[in-house]
Parts: structure tokens; C-alpha cells; sequence
């Protein structure tokens, strides 16, 4: 892996990042928190070797004061030194285990010694670290002692500064503990990141999914997130408008009218690519969707469709098509209607077959909303009666296994893939589209009437308007058009009924 490739996963994988810091940070507070508390006390000890007037010997003495202090450091946390202080303070053990608390520490050609004692307490360590201080200084002066009568030692020890209680404990240190702990989680958070992208199998690049599915690329779409402005349009809007182009042109000598979007798995955006889809196809052509998903469908709640009869409805022969189309912001909707028993015998039938070849008729698009390939066959289905299905996946969700099982399974009933689409991809979170209302929840502010009952005159200059209005206006309005304004009649509202459908006037 290249640096660039490196610096590329630990980018897209920053939440795994900053996972890693926040568990360093928690594990080290954790273990910080916990740690028994200790403490220092430390006291100063002056070597010095006895004496007389003469400058020369002064310097001797001080020479000898220096090798002195070298071997005393191995004396201090001996046997002879440490075994009384510790029976003196009921100290249980071994004088290793004692001499562990005790640090001896001396500066180059200096003559002074530093004796720290760490204890759980700060005042057992001042007491600890003097007493062994005063003992240090008895056993120098038994070892130093001349052989002759009335002469002073060699060298003695004298006490600086007796040890003092610190109320501040030496460990743990939290600032250390801290830092420390950040870097290791940040080192493993990075490790995680690299792990995960050398072990990734999911498709992030529109080249890579058209390579994996064998079909060429329609375009990408950003990521959406937050509320948006229809009159400020924006990159998602741009994103749709070149799939939409894209799609119309994929075959001019065929072009292609009726279209199924389908994908490997759920929840990867083909509700939403059908709705933006529609109203960009809307401002210069008929168009018609049908929600071909009777298991799960979403479409009438997202656009506050509550008709009387839906898509299982016409194909069961309980109401004509006419009835059950609906007219949402310029675009005629066919919803679901009740989820049946049987979802796959209804698609399977040949009353599909008519209700597409009549909107094929009515219409200039029909874009079929239909469930992922990957759990039943349903999408199959609806793709084989169709001139073409669009195959869309969601840019680093969807592994490239599912996304060719996929396209196996739409060529293995003779579909056609025109494209494919890659959702949320990118960083750029562009604005999301308003929901019906501006709630999401069902409720609708835009005009919603049955197919079969608009009465609005076509090719009226009320309708170049609203035509003209909706080529202008950003297609993300999501099939919201002011129920206020005018609307274009149906396509198939003067003429001889085929299931409750009329077609136009010279069609």
C-alpha cells in the first residue's frame, strides 16, 4: 500500500480513528484512575573527607570524597543499611523488595548523594527516606573508622536536607498517562483503518461498480444530508440531472422508456433516485411511476398518496388502471396499494404485462421502483418486461460480490442493465431534498389528484407555463409542485377505456 493509499484509508476511515483516540484516552484515564497512588520524599547527603590546612591536601580530600561516593551508592541499599530500618519500621520482606522503594542518585565530580524513597504514603516516605539517611551515615562512619586511637574518620556523612512529606503523589501521572494512551489508540485506530481497507470488498468508484456489473456508468450522486433549498439547486441536484441525461441518451437508435431501478440490497437510495428521476424527467416529457416493491412499500406514505386502489389492486382485476393512478406534482403515481400474499405471482402475470404496455402507450418515461435482486426475484421480474434496469448500489456499503450476483441475476432473464448509478458518493454531503409537506412523515402540500379526474386543458397556455416553470425549477422539489399552480392533464384521459385507461387523441 502506497503512502497516498494510506493517507486515502485512514481519510475515508476516520471515525475508526477516532474511535481508536477515544478508547486510548478511556482505557489510560481508566488505568489512571485505578492505579494505587505513590509517593516521594527524597533527602540530600554530603560526602566529605577529613582535612588539614594545606590546599593540596584539601584537594586530596576532595578527590577522595568523589571515589567515595561511587561505591556508596551499592553500600546505601545494602544489607547493613537497609535491614534496621526496616525492622525498625515493621517493614515485612526481603531487603531486595525494600531496596525496589529506594534510589540512589549522584551528579558527575560531585560529592553529594540523593537518597528517594516511594512509599503509599508521602509522610511513611519522608520518614523512610531519613531514617535510611541516618543509618547510611552510621554505617560510613564504622566503615571509615582509623585504626588509630583518637583519630577522626576518613570520610564522613552529613545530612543536607532532611526529607520533607510531598502531598502531591509522583504516580500515576495523568498528563503522561494521557498522551501516552492518545498515541497508542491513535496508532491502533490507524491500524484498524489500514486493516479495514485492505480487507474491503465493497465498491466506492462509479468505474468500479460499471466494471463489476458489465454496464456503463449513469453517474454518482453525493451524499444527502439536512434540508434543501429548491431554488438554490446544488451538487445533488447537478448529480440527477446528468443521470437523467445520461439515461435518456444510453441507446437514441432504442431509446429506452420504460425503466426498472433496482439494487443488490436494501436501503441504497432507489425510492429517492425514482422520485428525483421522475420530477426531472417531468419537465419536458409524460411520465408515470409504478412502485413495483409489494412487500415493503414506502412510496404512498413518503408522498402522502392515499388512493383508493394501488398496483395489486389493478392486477388482481378490483379496479381499472385509471382509478388507481394518481396525479403527484405533474408525474402520475401507481403506488403498491395492499401488500398481498403472493408477490410474486401477481409480477409474474400477464396482467403486468398489459398495465406496462399501456403506460408504455400514455406515457413518455415509466419508471418502475422495484425491491433489491438480492433477497427474492421480484426486481427480475419487473426488469424482463421492462427496455432497460438501472442497477444502483451505495458507495462503500455494497460489496462487488452482491453487485455481480446482481447482474448474473438480471441477464439471466434476458434484462437489459442500460447503466449504473453509485449513491453517496463522495464526501460532498450536498442538501437534502425536502419530503412531501416538509415532514417526511406522510403529510403533502402539493397537489395530489386521481389520474382520471384532472380536468385541466392540455397544450393551454396555463400549461406552457407550468411546463416552462418546471424545466426552470430544480427536479429535488421532489415531485412537489404548488397545488396552487396548474396541472397538465393526463395523458390518457380522452379515449377508449382499457381497464378504466384512456388513451390520447391520435395515439
Amino acid at each position: 500500500m502506497t503512502f497516498v493509499a494510506l493517507l486515502t484509508a485512514i481519510r475515508r476511515r476516520w471515525l475508526v480513528l477516532v474511535a481508536g483516540l477515544a478508547v486510548g484516552l478511556a482505557v489510560a484515564a481508566a488505568v489512571t484512575t485505578f492505579l494505587p497512588r505513590t509517593y516521594a520524599a527524597t533527602a540530600s547527603l554530603y560526602v566529605s573527607a577529613v582535612d588539614d590546612a594545606s590546599a593540596q591536601n584539601a584537594y586530596q580530600g576532595v578527590l577522595l570524597s568523589q571515589q567515595r561516593v561511587k561505591s556508596y551508592t551499592e553500600i546505601l541499599t545494602s544489607e547493613r543499611v537497609l535491614r534496621p530500618v526496616m525492622d525498625a519500621a515493621g517493614i515485612a520482606g526481603t531487603t531486595a523488595d525494600f531496596a525496589d522503594h529506594v534510589a540512589v542518585t549522584t551528579d558527575t565530580d560531585s560529592t553529594v548523594m540523593k537518597v528517594t524513597v516511594t512509599e503509599g504514603s508521602g509522610t511513611e516516605a519522608a520518614d523512610l527516606a531519613n531514617a535510611v539517611a541516618s543509618r547510611f551515615s552510621q554505617v560510613v562512619g564504622q566503615l571509615e573508622r582509623p585504626t588509630g586511637a583518637g583519630q577522626a574518620p576518613a570520610v564522613t556523612v552529613a545530612t543536607v536536607d532532611a526529607a520533607v512529606a510531598d502531598p502531591d503523589p509522583v504516580s500515576p501521572r495523568w498528563p503522561v498517562n494521557l498522551v501516552v494512551g492518545a498515541v497508542v489508540g491513535l496508532l491502533l485506530g490507524a491500524a484498524g483503518a489500514v486493516i479495514s481497507a485492505a480487507t474491503d470488498r465493497t465498491l466506492r468508484r462509479p468505474a468500479e461498480l460499471a466494471e463489476v456489473a458489465g454496464a456503463p456508468s449513469l453517474g454518482s450522486l453525493p451524499a444527502v444530508r439536512g434540508g434543501f433549498d429548491p431554488a438554490a439547486g446544488g451538487e445533488h441536484a447537478e448529480a440527477v440531472r446528468r443521470v437523467r441525461t445520461n439515461l435518456a441518451f444510453a441507446d437514441v437508435d432504442s431509446p429506452v422508456r420504460v425503466i426498472t431501478v433496482t439494487s443488490p440490497l436494501e436501503g441504497e437510495g432507489r425510492t429517492s433516485l425514482v422520485q428525483a428521476l421522475a420530477t426531472a424527467f417531468a419537465a419536458t416529457s409524460r411520465v408515470a411511476v409504478v412502485e413495483g416493491d409489494l412487500r415493503h412499500p414506502v412510496l404512498a406514505e413518503r408522498l402522502g398518496l392515499h388512493g383508493p386502489l394501488g398496483l395489486t389492486d389493478v392486477l388482481r382485476g378490483h379496479g381499472p388502471l385509471g382509478t388507481a393512478l394518481q396525479r403527484h406534482g405533474g408525474v402520475d403515481v401507481l403506488v403498491a396499494g395492499e401488500v398481498p400474499t403472493d408477490p410474486s405471482g401477481l409480477l409474474a402475470s400477464r396482467a403486468l404485462g398489459a398495465v406496462i404496455d399501456r403506460l408504455r402507450e400514455t406515457h413518455d418515461v415509466v419508471l418502475v421502483d422495484a425491491p433489491p435482486l438480492g433477497p427474492v426475484a421480484d426486481a427480475a421480474v419487473l426488469a424482463a418486461g421492462s427496455d432497460g434496469a438501472v442497477l444502483l448500489c451505495r458507495a462503500g456499503r455494497t460489496p462487488a460480490d452482491a453487485v455481480g450476483a446482481a447482474a448474473e441475476a438480471l441477464r439471466a432473464v434476458g434484462a437489459r442493465i442500460v447503466g449504473t448509478v453509485l449513491t453517496s458518493d463522495g464526501e460532498v454531503r450536498a442538501a437534502a431534498a425536502p419530503t412531501v409537506g416538509g415532514s417526511g412523515d406522510g403529510g403533502s402540500g402539493a397537489e395530489t389528484t386521481l389520474v382520471h379526474r384532472v380536468d385541466a386543458e392540455r397544450g393551454s397556455p396555463a400549461l406552457a407555463g407550468s411546463r416552462a416553470d418546471l424545466a426552470a425549477a430544480p427536479f429535488d422539489a421532489w415531485f412537489t409542485t404548488g397545488a396552487t399552480g396548474p396541472a397538465r392533464r393526463g395523458a390518457h384521459e380522452a379515449a377508449p377505456e382499457i381497464g378504466g385507461l384512456r388513451a390520447q387523441p391520435g395515439q
